[in-house]
């Protein structure tokens, strides 16, 4: 084979056909499952911001403004525009900004994600721009600090696009599902419906599996990568580990933007094309999103526990990034800035993370847990991290006033909080309706993301006015309770029986005429034989024999090519 045709294989961009599959049993190889090989460390960036933002600030307890510098443990102040406002609540705000971005953002753009062939240049697109903006923190360092504002928004660049790169990648996990031989064949013997959508809910699921264990992988290694930096620089210049310079985090950040580019530029090159279906009649790709999320909130009334399950979502996303947001903020400050500490930090999270999610996964199939009582449980473990917080209001024993409990905190969360995502998405998944995940997945998604936005707002706001990031544990510690009590109120049993009559109601809506006409002209079963003239009970007689027979409407509008299938890409991001 010449290096031509070797290359032409290599990238071959059109679908296996169902006869290469039949006779060769070809398969997707594991490695183009993966189009996303690192779970990128994004806490540099907002940790060089918060320290060049911080040395531009003074201590508003020490004397005036201007004159006293902060320190770890202090208040800090700074201008913004004309006004004075406190460091930490600047990063909040900056934070539940990057939400109410990426929620605009994507719910006018993601149906590029979905449909047609766009999605892997508006990917290429967005990753190159995330990957730009880690890098460009090289330039950044302590004399930035006269001019914050511009790595604050370089960050918030990086924030927003890392954010929208996710959304768009989890939008190839359907396409990808669709080419697994199995689905093929299950498509081409066109099995019953609801089989089919099993068949491919399993391989898209060992899809998600494969990536995300390949994600934590390239996040093991780009943190190792960093921590063999960090102690190389400390051996060189003969400096405690703890004492780098703060230059360090936008190293760090350069060589995360560095390892992502160098991952994915492969991929891109190699991976073959698989576009979405084509847009549905009448729609466009900018207003499609908010279509699909206008029409979900028309159905409050249809599927009451439904939205009641989105109320305490709202809540529980509201206390849970409020309260990370928060202790990411005290993290920072506590330990000086220190990248390399907060990698070996992240590596605890990351490690307990892994622990947490198989220690549920075990405990749900030991003792046969439904999801909601699950959630129940990671939700009521996660209440403790605000409420501890809670405490240092009162004493500085505890609270978050030591760098060691910094520590607990990262496995706590990751053994009790890293579970919730995945079980409140699977409840998600079990209160909406068969054939709306899309349009169901796209209002949760948007709910998350306001979630983000509002909460940290709120922080941000009491922060400013108290001077004390920890006051913002109490407002956590409501909403987090709240969600908590809202959630198990949630009857899935009533749920069931409300998806079911909507789902039949759905079928009867799309039937076409031709189907109403074959259930006029079907014939009805002939009647009971009469009691007995003696009898002296009248017997039970089931009426549900003389009802019209069940004419399943199909499940995909074309159902000769699988391609039309509408991916469910909101089940796994926005």
């Amino acid at each position: 084979m010449g290096c031509h045709d070797f290359w032409s294989k290599l990238t071959d961009k059109g679908y296996p056909t169902d006869e290469e599959i039949r006779n060769s049993g070809e398969r997707i190889p594991e490695w183009d499952k993966v189009p996303q090989t690192t779970i990128n460390n994004y806490a540099y960036v907002p940790n060089m911001v918060q320290y060049l933002t911080s040395q531009n600030g003074w201590d508003p307890t020490r004397g005036p403004a201007g004159v006293i510098r902060c320190d770890a443990d202090s208040p800090c102040d700074t201008r913004l525009g004309g006004s004075v406002i406190s460091v930490e609540s600047i990063m909040l705000v900056v934070g539940g900004l990057n939400a109410f971005i990426q929620a605009i953002l994507l719910t006018t753009i993601g149906s590029l994600a979905d449909y047609g062939n766009n999605g892997s240049h508006m990917l290429l697109i967005i990753t190159l721009i995330s990957c730009a903006a880690q890098i460009v923190f090289l330039v950044f360092d302590d004399e930035s600090s006269s001019y914050w504002g511009v790595p604050l928004a370089v960050g918030l660049v990086f924030q927003v696009s890392y954010g929208a790169s996710l959304v768009f990648y989890w939008a190839i996990f359907p396409q990808l599902a669709i080419n697994e031989p199995k689905v093929r064949a299950a498509k081409r013997e066109k099995v019953d419906p609801e089989e089919y959508m099993v068949i491919e809910s399993i391989a898209r699921n060992h899809i998600s599996a494969v990536s995300t264990a390949w994600s934590n992988i390239g996040f093991l290694v780009i943190s190792v990568l960093n921590i063999g930096v960090g102690q190389a620089m400390a051996s060189r210049y003969n400096t405690p580990v703890n004492q780098l310079p703060k230059y360090t985090n936008s190293i760090f950040s350069a060589m995360c933007g560095g390892y992502w580019l160098l991952c994915a530029i492969p991929w891109f090159v190699l991976q073959k094309n698989r576009p979405g279906p084509p847009l549905p009649p009448n729609t466009n790709y900018w207003t499609l999103g908010w279509r699909k999320v206008g029409r979900a909130l028309r159905e409050y009334h249809r599927l009451p526990q439904t939205f009641l399950f989105f109320l305490g979502y709202f809540f529980l996303m509201d206390a849970v990034s409020s309260h990370n947001q928060v202790t990411q903020v005290l993290t920072y400050s506590m330990t000086d800035y220190n990248g390399l500490v907060q990698t070996y930090m992240n590596l605890v999270n990351s490690a307990c993370s892994i622990i947490g999610c198989l220690l549920f996964l075990y405990l749900q199939k030991r003792f046969q847990l439904a999801t909601k009582t699950m959630l129940l449980i990671s939700t009521g473990f996660t209440l403790a991290i605000p409420l501890w917080g809670c405490f240092g209001l009162g004493t500085d024993m505890i609270g978050y006033h030591h760098v060691v409990e910094l520590w607990i905190y990262n496995a706590w969360f990751g053994i009790f909080t890293a579970p919730f995502y995945a079980y409140s998405q699977t409840l998600m998944s079990e209160l909406i309706p068969m054939g709306c995940e899309n349009m169901f997945f796209a209002l949760f998604g948007i709910t998350s993301k306001v979630a983000q936005f509002f909460g940290p707002a709120v922080v941000g706001g009491i922060t400013q006015g108290t001077r004390d990031a920890r006051t913002g544990f109490i407002y956590c510690t409501l909403c987090q309770f709240l969600a908590l009590v809202i959630i198990s109120f949630v009857n899935m049993e009533k749920a069931e029986i409300r998806l079911r009559v909507y789902e039949e109601q759905e079928r009867r809506k799309s039937e076409t005429v031709q189907d109403l006409l074959n259930h006029m002209h079907s014939p009805l079963p002939p009647p009971p034989p009469s009691p007995p003239l003696n009898a002296t009970t009248t017997p039970d007689i089931d009426s549900s024999i003389y009802t019209t027979p069940y004419h399943p409407a199909p499940l995909y509008e074309k159902d000769h090519d699988y391609r039309h299938h509408e991916p469910e890409t909101d089940r796994y991001g926005f």
